[in-house]
């Protein structure tokens, strides 16, 4: 049965050879660092995030509309003209294209390359729905963009545009009990809901990388304003 949620399992001796030993100060120190381990093994760590304001989706803020192509085409640098363009998403948001209608729009993946919350590389894919007209959505989210890869398509004639949704993306790798997301509580645009009453969609770190997602039932619009209690993983963090 698994208990808690890793606190302590990180935690090392600043001086190890305290630790070693069977008697004395040594035994002492080792006998009360696993009696702190014991305490906190069945431990819950709980996470508390605060939204404020977090701005509507925005379906050009990486890259404005630019026309398909029967090439594949790749932008970065100055080609990443939206009003973020390559800066900062705080929180960070899912990558999303949205799409004329047209049969020049194939169903290809789409890959936004960038960097997750913690600063580490990451890419997440945005799957095109055959003949567009509608915008698509990543599962994951990204801190900043640096670079879009769009496979070549059936020709010039739709158009497509690089944005963020309604996904935010968590600070801490939360985690699932008995097949749900083990999150304790959720304000919502100042609606207290409880575990039992959740509105907003989580998906846990295991499958959202780096650290899970919520998705608010209450869009960002700039004025809304969230808070989430969540159980994360003090081990994996």
């Amino acid at each position: 049965m698994s208990k808690g949620s890793g606190l302590f399992t990180d935690q090392r001796a600043a001086r190890p050879h305290l630790v070693r030993g069977g008697g004395g100060v040594a035994g002492e120190v080792a006998d009360l660092r696993a009696d702190v381990a014991d305490e906190m093994e069945a431990m819950a760590a709980i996470a508390v995030e605060e939204f404020i304001d977090p701005p509507a989706a925005d379906v050009d803020a990486f890259k404005a509309s630019i026309a398909s192509a029967a090439t594949e085409e790749v932008y970065e640098g100055a080609d990443l003209d939206g009003a973020v363009g390559e800066g900062v998403l705080d929180p960070p948001r899912n990558p999303t294209v949205t799409t004329s209608a047209h049969a020049d729009i194939d169903a290809v993946t789409v890959v936004f390359e960038g960097k997750d919350i913690n600063g580490d590389d990451i890419s997440v894919n945005v799957l095109l729905t055959d003949g567009g007209g509608v915008t698509d959505v990543g599962a994951e989210a990204l801190a900043s963009v640096s670079k879009i890869t769009v496979p070549a398509q059936s020709g010039v004639g739709g158009a497509l545009e690089f944005g963020f949704g309604d996904v935010i993306g968590l600070a801490k790798p939360l985690v699932s009990r008995a097949g749900a997301a083990a999150v304790v509580m959720e304000i919502e645009a100042g609606t207290v809901l409880a575990a039992d009453a959740i509105t907003g969609t989580f998906v846990d770190a295991a499958t959202s990388a780096p650290n899970g997602t919520y998705e608010p039932a209450t869009v960002p619009d700039a004025t809304n304003d969230y808070a989430v209690y969540y159980e994360w993983d003090a081990g994996n963090d």
